[in-house]
């Protein structure tokens, strides 16, 4: 095994972490629909389980456009604390005001130095809402 490894990584509406340490991911999902742009996603969840050496480990979310521009301001970054009769560890990043500035695929990513672990997609889209006789 590596020094750190990605097993799962997704975006949901909230998540938490119950007392016996398993996550409980609500609203999980890999698209955004947006009336206008630029837009701002209100609150999300990220959602990490890594497999790494116990001791401590630094990590970077970032979310990237699909220009590649970084979209986060001051991307998480996430000290992680692995025990040492363990060999995993469960993340959960509270994310809110989520600048979203272009229409296309972006990309979570999860970084420990310059190293990625490992991305998930997420797809933003330009939903026009039509507008039926009677209502304005």
């Amino acid at each position: 095994m590596a020094d750190i490894e990605l097993h799962t990584l997704l975006l949901c509406d909230y998540a938490l972490t119950a007392q016996d340490g398993k996550i409980s991911a609500i609203g999980v999902f890999s698209q955004i629909n947006v009336a206008r742009m630029p837009a701002v996603h209100g609150r999300c969840f990220i959602v990490a389980i890594v497999e790494a050496q116990p001791g401590t480990h630094e990590l970077t979310i970032n979310v990237v456009a699909p220009s590649g521009k970084a979209s986060l301001e001051r991307p998480p970054r996430l000290r992680i604390q692995v025990p040492p009769n363990a060999s995993t560890a469960n993340i959960v990043a509270d994310l809110k005001g989520m600048r979203l500035e272009e229409i296309g695929r972006y990309r979570i990513e999860v970084r420990a130095g310059d190293r990625l672990l490992g991305s998930t997609p997420f797809q933003v889209n330009l939903v026009f809402r039509s507008r039926t006789p009677g209502n304005a």
